[in-house]
């Protein structure tokens, strides 16, 4: 489930790790899988993309 809080803020990816309860690492691997995320090097990810990893990571994949 996406959290209210997080549809208003940038979020940088060490913070997002740490919500998903992994290593940055892992993370950074993790969103190559999600289409229509291109990050690149950046480390905050805008609130549309956050939503948009918690979706695709909240359905099961």
């Amino acid at each position: 489930m996406v959290e209210k809080r997080w549809d208003m803020k940038f979020v940088s990816k060490a913070e997002l790790a740490k919500r998903f309860g992994i290593s940055p690492e892992t993370l950074r691997v993790k969103l190559k899988e999600v289409k229509g995320l291109e990050t690149g090097r950046r480390q905050l990810l805008y609130p549309w993309e956050v939503r948009l990893v918690w979706e695709w990571f909240g359905s099961g994949r």
